[in-house]
């Protein structure tokens, strides 16, 4: 299966993954999310397993790979729905 760029996909039948890797886990660039306030890390999993870490500062840290645009503009919507105002958003690197 081939996305609209004509890459291939990953996580299909035919992606050729390693036997008891985690298929399910998203590859592509890693962001970093910096919101107001304390986000409880039960939210881990409807935020599409980003990693969350309060800080002392009383803000949160939302860290992970995002693998598009579309995916990306999907957590910034959930944010939203929670009421969360974004303090800042980067893309610190790929994934390795």
């Amino acid at each position: 299966m081939r996305d609209m760029d004509g890459n291939q996909c990953h996580g299909d039948l035919g992606s050729g993954a390693e036997p008891g890797s985690n298929s399910s886990r998203p590859t592509g660039p890693l962001w970093e999310i910096r919101v107001k306030g304390h986000l409880a890390g039960d939210w881990r999993d409807w935020l599409d397993g980003l990693e969350i870490t309060s800080l002392a500062g009383g803000n949160t840290v939302l860290r992970g790979a995002i693998v598009d645009q579309a995916a990306l503009m999907g957590i910034l919507n959930k944010l939203n729905r929670l009421n969360v105002t974004v303090l800042s958003l980067r893309q610190v690197g790929e994934e390795e």
